[in-house]
């Protein structure tokens, strides 16, 4: 394997929009939970959000990021193998997807033959967009000197995510970049074929439960690495959560009928921990542009053979139910990482918490819900056996990190996370946590609230630029260590969102 197998190239963005403030939710009527009115101070103290970004509801703004990123980098679009659009809801609820397809139209004429997909892993869609490409890159599907585009854009005002009285409003912010990875090199050994089963079946009304028991079916007592539905439904209920992620926990029903009639998957501690040792899983969406079974069992061959990820189920489900499931099956082998660039990823879901997250039907509209008290307890409870997980795979620990990159759902989320993640028996978690905030992180949820999925890429985006600065959120300094940011070395992405799925990888540059 070559030294370096995967590097981000070079990002694009939009940068328009109306800044706005939290004036616009001040005397509606709106109460957080326990009848606290939403005001500016009591919108400060719970979430840390003073302004967001809206975007004009007659822009495409990740059609104008990827363009951006066009415009100001050098990169050769007849290069570009792979586009992927990494979004929940996007700019518009209704359409169908894939949403890519929109952005796509900048290079369609340059690229034609580039494999073109959504991927919906909610809020952690760049980072498992990044480890798909890593695996590609890993397996020789991407040569060396291929380019892979990844798309985010969430136009969350635009789409009505939420009922206008729904405080989850507050949060979200607007926003769309675009960023473009090199493939390097890949594996020193080639793709071999892998598949050990397939089955050909309609799944039914109740399609997810229907895969889940065929899947069943296929691999007895054995337990899975990875579940990939390539979802042509359309459809945003049926993507937020993942059709995967449901498969994923009806299998895990399945599996261990004895837990869930014990309802132990209806009881947070119980279920994360049972997940956490039994489960070990990760499942999203694709949609792919030009649909064919062929496409995501390519995919889910490439991470069977990739070291990482060894028992892979793939999913082609579409519009009219019908399925083709196959199970992929890699050979065990040493994983040898690469030192510079992307060197690892790790993704992780818990389909048991897939109703945290979901878009839902009402009243001939659809709507997001959030159970936040149960979001929040996921966030951060369930981060530290994650990342111990993905750090100590590469001889790391937090103290190795040079800069966090942290999903900015909710700025109170993030010190409670860190007092988790960084506690190894000492007593001053709450210092330490706040001391890494200042030092070691980026943080812009004040300025333009959760940016969903993007904000994995924003940050590093407007740290380059300067456009970061130092500030104080809910007692807390934040951003006191830019300049010596800019030059960080190891860099830890992480996240979590619908599905719930964590997903997080480790970048190392070899200069600062």
């Amino acid at each position: 394997m070559t030294d370096t197998v995967l590097e981000i190239l070079a990002q694009g963005a939009w940068n328009g929009g109306a800044l706005v403030d939290n004036s616009i939710y001040e005397n509606k009527g709106m109460t957080f939970k326990g009848r606290i009115p939403v005001n500016n101070q009591t919108i400060e103290e719970r979430i840390g959000v003073r302004t967001r970004v809206v975007a004009p509801e007659d822009e495409r703004i990740g059609v104008l990021a990827f363009q951006d990123l066009l415009q100001t980098s050098d990169i050769d679009p007849c290069r570009i193998k792979l586009i992927i659009g990494a979004t929940n809801i996007g700019e518009d609820k209704w359409d169908p997807g894939p949403l890519i397809r929109h952005p796509f139209e900048n290079v369609q004429r340059d690229c034609p033959d580039a494999l073109v997909l959504d991927l919906y892993a909610g809020c952690p869609g760049f980072n498992a967009s990044v480890e798909l490409v890593f695996i590609l890159s890993l397996a020789g599907i991407l040569k060396q000197d291929d380019l892979s585009i990844i798309v985010g854009a969430e136009n969350v005002h635009r789409a009505k995510a939420f009922p206008t009285d729904d405080t989850s409003n507050i949060i979200f912010g607007d926003d769309a970049l675009a960023t473009a990875l090199v493939t390097r090199g890949g594996a020193s050994r080639s793709e071999s074929d892998c598949l050990t089963a397939r089955a050909k079946f309609n799944a039914g009304e109740d399609f997810a439960r229907g895969i889940a028991k065929k899947l069943a079916n296929i691999i007895g007592p054995n337990k899975i690495d990875g579940i990939i539905v390539d979802n042509q439904l359309g459809k945003l209920v049926s993507r937020i959560p993942a059709t995967a992620v449901r498969v994923q926990h009806h299998l895990v029903e399945q599996l261990y009928p004895k837990e869930t009639a014990k309802d132990t998957f209806k009881q947070f501690r119980k279920a994360l921990k049972f997940y956490d040792q039994h489960v070990n899983c990760f499942a999203f969406d694709i949609m792919t542009l030009d649909p064919h079974p062929a496409q995501v069992a390519k995919i889910a061959t490439a991470y069977a053979n990739s070291g990482l990820y060894q028992r892979m189920a793939s999913v082609y489900l579409a519009s009219d139910h019908h399925v083709v499931l196959t199970l992929h099956e890699g050979k065990e082998r040493s994983n040898l990482r690469p030192k510079w660039g992307i060197i690892d990823c790790l993704t992780r879901t818990h389909g048991c918490f897939a109703d945290y997250i979901a878009a839902v039907p009402y009243n001939g509209d659809i709507f997001g819900k959030m159970n936040g008290k149960g979001v929040f307890l996921l966030a951060t409870r369930g981060a530290k056996r994650h990342l111990d997980q993905l750090l100590s795979g590469n001889n790391l620990t937090m103290d190795d990190i040079d800069l966090l990159i942290e999903h900015q759902a909710n700025f109170a989320m993030i010190p409670l996370t860190l007092e988790h993640v960084l506690d190894s028996g000492q007593t001053d978690l709450k210092n330490a946590a706040a001391d890494f905030i200042a030092q070691k992180m980026v943080t812009n949820i004040h300025v333009r609230g959760n940016c969903s999925v993007v904000c994995m890429q924003r940050l590093p985006y407007d740290l380059e630029r300067g456009e970061l600065l130092p500030d104080k959120i809910q007692g807390y300094p934040i951003n006191q260590n830019l300049e010596n940011l800019r030059d960080a070395k190891t860099i830890l992405y992480d996240s979590i969102g619908a599905g719930m799925t964590r997903s997080s990888f480790l970048l190392r540059k070899k200069y600062g």
